[in-house]
């Protein structure tokens, strides 16, 4: 019989390596819909998704499933039921399936609170097309224009926060940046010039003490469309999802990374699920990373 995962579906908390959870929400997209059935897409290809790599390694490393969480107004009880239900489980990866990228302004805030319970500084990488750092959008705190902007005023600290592949901006996030100059930007023009191995040193070398711990918050429209058609806002001269893959898992590999979201996957807007494929391959990808990482 199929089951989501196949073989790396565990049976309790207990023994599993990897806790994932759901939010279903798109409410706070302004231009596509439908990531909101991300979650669930995402789980019904792992059915057919064999428990290897790319390259052939038999997956190891195990995934709790809590199910999907709801996303009230304001992201405060979600921010609370992730904090609670979620981050509080300290010796797992945290994986998150999103969602518009509003999601983040709950999951950060969980994060923050967890890592300052901790004694460590909480580090937010956010690779994406758009900055998403404006205060309001259409009329709204809460769009998926604006979970930089709420981790700012959170007290994530602006050389804490780091930005890559961004190539579409709002006049207003321009002037943003103008009052946080520590925010380290990596536009998709210089990654390309830089190259994905000269940005994982300077990030590595940035956040390699212990006191730092990271969350990846990982929008698939940080991919160029023609990897990843099946998003809200596509956006042009994007990254290769090899170079995207490479820096996700060469930041798991090197630091201290415990935490990521996928989010603006739209399977309504997608073309033959390539979109969601890209995802759960990308997933898998991360799983071989922590298995080599734990020595699994």
């Amino acid at each position: 019989m199929k089951k989501e995962f196949r073989d790396l579906l565990a049976e309790n908390i207990e023994s599993s390596d990897i806790l994932l959870c759901g939010v279903p929400c798109d409410k706070n997209a302004s231009v596509g819909k439908g990531a909101s059935l991300a979650p669930q897409v995402l789980r019904e290809l792992s059915y057919d998704l064999p428990a290897l790599d790319m390259i052939g390694n038999l997956l190891k490393s195990k995934i709790y499933d809590l199910g999907d969480y709801e996303a009230d107004d304001t992201f405060e009880k979600l921010a609370d039921s992730l904090y609670n239900d979620f981050y509080k489980i300290d010796d797992k990866f945290h994986l998150i399936f999103g969602g518009d990228h509003s999601i983040a302004i709950a999951s950060e805030k969980a994060f923050y609170k967890r890592c300052l319970e901790k004694g460590k500084e909480p580090v937010i990488i956010h690779i994406d097309a758009h900055p998403d750092i404006c205060d309001e959008y259409h009329g709204s705190k809460y769009s998926h224009a604006c979970p930089i902007k709420r981790a700012i005023d959170l007290g994530y600290k602006d050389r804490n926060v780091t930005l890559v592949g961004i190539r579409g901006f709002e006049a207003e996030e321009i002037e943003t940046f103008k009052k946080h100059p520590f925010i380290d930007v990596f536009k998709a023009v210089d990654v390309n010039k830089l190259g994905i191995e000269s940005l994982l040193l300077l990030l590595n070398s940035k956040y390699k003490d212990d006191k730092y711990e990271i969350h990846i918050s990982y929008d698939i429209d940080a991919n160029d469309p023609s990897f990843a058609p099946g998003t809200g806002t596509p956006e042009a001269f994007g990254l290769a999802s090899i170079d995207i893959l490479n820096l996700v898992t060469g930041l798991i590999e090197r630091s201290n990374v415990t935490s990521l979201e996928i989010v603006e996957v739209a399977p309504p807007l997608d073309v033959n699920n390539i979109t969601s494929w890209l995802a759960l391959k990308t997933v898998y990808e991360i799983i071989h990373t922590l298995d080599v990482k734990n020595k699994k």
